[in-house]
């Protein structure tokens, strides 16, 4: 039985935990992984997140019989890191590869064209797939068109230190959260977070929100709306 999805464009389905299923195509989409966060902060920590994340990718591959995974960018948190935690990375990215999905790697602003050029191999400025361009986000599109994008960790703050991942939507742009559980994310009530919209749209206030909540994704209203309606709170 599939995971449960929420309809964001006609033949674009977003996915817990915060991926996004182009029906046409079949492809499935991902943004902001920042593997080996771990090492690259210093070692400190286990390299627990890197696993599970690759895991996650894996099984939802299988489910969904994604014929490619496409990642969009800041695959790696960065480059240095110890041989261990690169061999790891790779084999799980070779596994999901082995299952006859192609993997397609979008250079982030973390890794760039180079920099991850040993664990992720070759790398691309963006793809282009059921009429919609899919980027990192870093970088506005140069020319007019419907664009998928990461890098904003858009979040919806919950009160205190919680935040839940979320999408932003409409017929010209849709913004994957992170799938990294190290960042809080961009809360998408900001001035940050509308600066940074506007570089893709004139209006960021059309974009609806959904909210990842584990398995669940929830719905809320436009992002206009929303704001003024938490405003008044």
């Amino acid at each position: 039985m599939k995971t449960a999805g929420l309809r964001v464009q006609e033949g674009v389905t977003a996915l817990p935990p915060g991926v996004l299923f182009l029906e046409h195509t079949g492809s499935l989409v991902a943004a902001d992984l920042h593997l080996g966060y771990e090492e690259v902060v210093g070692g400190a920590l286990p390299l627990w997140s890197t696993q599970e994340q690759l895991d996650a990718l894996a099984a939802l591959v299988r489910e969904h019989r994604a014929r490619e995974l496409i990642l969009l960018g800041d695959i790696l948190h960065g480059a240095r890191m110890s041989g261990a935690a690169r061999r790891r990375i790779k084999e799980g990215l070779a596994a999901i590869e082995h299952t006859g999905c192609a993997l397609i790697a979008v250079a982030g602003n973390h890794e760039g064209r180079t920099r991850g050029v040993e664990v992720l191999g070759q790398t691309v400025d963006g793809a282009f797939r059921d009429g919609w361009h899919l980027l990192h986000g870093d970088r506005p599109l140069a020319r007019q068109g419907r664009a998928i994008i990461g890098h904003l960790h858009p979040s919806l703050r919950l009160g205190g230190l919680r935040s839940a991942p979320v999408f932003l939507y409409n017929e010209q742009l849709v913004v994957l959260p992170a799938l990294t559980p190290y960042s809080p994310g961009l809360s998408v009530l900001s001035e940050e977070c509308l600066r940074a919209l506007r570089a893709w749209l004139p209006q960021p206030g059309s974009l609806h929100v959904a909210a990842v909540s584990g398995e669940r994704l929830l719905p809320f209203a436009a992002l206009a709306p929303l704001r003024g309606l938490l405003r008044q709170r």
